[in-house]
């Protein structure tokens, strides 16, 4: 309890707080998580991003950064952001989202075709990226359907359910159907087929036996060959 008592205020003296101290800042402990990159349908100039945090602590985004890798935008982050909690930035005003009070505002746009974002720790560190330098991997400039990402660890991402997303909620998670399976169809019975002819059965005597056969005589097999059979009685014991 002494050694808190001492730590606290010195962290303090060094422009630390508690929470810096307790927990350092890993790669996607923060990650971005929604973009509206083509603004609302109010207005094509209201953009916001929001960011996750996948901790079970809150953490200090004091002197974070989110930027663009050709300069625009590019925020100095502040304020906290709680334990598994969203982090909304609007562009310009409070206004962008009407029913949603902004964490922080910021100004610069972002480009229709894309943009490679990085977001940047209190030590210069890379915490995560997303880079549609190309293109967007998600979301509808028509329809204004955001781009949100679909597991907050990995970088998978898919156009939102709704225009407008799902700015400081849980992003929609569509269920992936499984592909039904195809039976084999079984042919129905043939009703008026004729019925199949039934084989008639075939009785021989019995003790009919070999006798004798002659397979090599002299001259040609042909004419020669012989067999005998005889008829043997039955013995009874």
């Amino acid at each position: 309890m002494q050694m808190k008592t001492l730590l606290f205020p010195l962290l303090i003296l060094l422009g630390l707080t508690p929470i810096d101290f307790l927990k350092a800042a890993s790669p996607i402990d923060v990650v971005i998580n929604e973009i509206a990159w083509m603004g609302t349908t109010s207005s094509y100039s209201d953009e916001w991003i929001e960011l996750y945090n996948n901790t079970d602590s809150p953490v200090n985004l004091e002197n974070w950064a989110l930027k663009a890798i050709d300069g625009t935008p590019e925020i100095n982050l502040s304020g906290i952001i709680s334990a598994n909690g969203f982090f909304l930035l609007e562009r310009t005003d409070d206004a962008t989202i009407p029913d949603i009070t902004a964490d922080q505002i910021y100004t610069g746009a972002l480009s229709n075709n894309g943009e490679h974002l990085q977001l940047f720790d209190n030590q210069n560190n890379l915490i995560d990226e997303v880079n549609c330098v190309n293109s967007w991997f998600a979301g509808d400039n028509a329809t204004k359907q955001t781009m949100e990402r679909v597991s907050p660890i990995l970088s998978n991402w898919q156009t939102s359910k709704n225009p407008l997303g799902t700015p400081k909620i849980i992003n929609n998670i569509f269920a992936q159907q499984e592909p039904e399976l195809e039976q084999e169809s079984i042919p129905a019975p043939n009703l008026t087929q004729e019925p199949k002819q039934q084989i008639e059965e075939i009785t021989y005597p019995l003790n009919i036996v070999f006798n004798e056969i002659l397979p090599s005589p002299e001259g040609p097999d042909a004419e020669n060959e012989w067999i005998v059979t005889t008829k043997q009685p039955f013995l009874c014991l």
